[in-house]
């Protein structure tokens, strides 16, 4: 399960490095990762090949939340719904 403290890339790519902030990253985290569940990818279905792709769409999915820019909006969303798609057709159900 990926936690603000297993997912250090979280806090690199979004270029924090203090800790002031945890709180809100922690509310955006669970709110991404619900948002992936409610999309058909929950984060129990994960394997190590996906599980690249499903931080890189959390990170997508912060970046438009954290420090919202709206020049930035449509490139940050096309690249989420492409590895929302890739993610959907990688889960096993099984």
């Amino acid at each position: 399960m990926l936690t603000l403290q297993s997912f250090p890339e979280l806090k690199d790519s979004l270029r924090i490095d203090g800790s002031e902030d945890d709180f809100v990253l922690i509310l955006l985290l669970d709110a991404a990762k619900a948002s992936l569940k409610v999309a058909g990818v929950p984060e129990d279905k994960m394997t190590t090949d996906y599980l690249p792709l499903y931080k890189q769409a959390i990170i997508l999915y912060l970046e438009m939340d954290y420090e919202y820019d709206e020049k930035k909006i449509p490139r940050l969303e096309r690249a989420f719904n492409r590895i929302l798609l890739q993610l959907k057709a990688g889960v096993s159900y099984e």
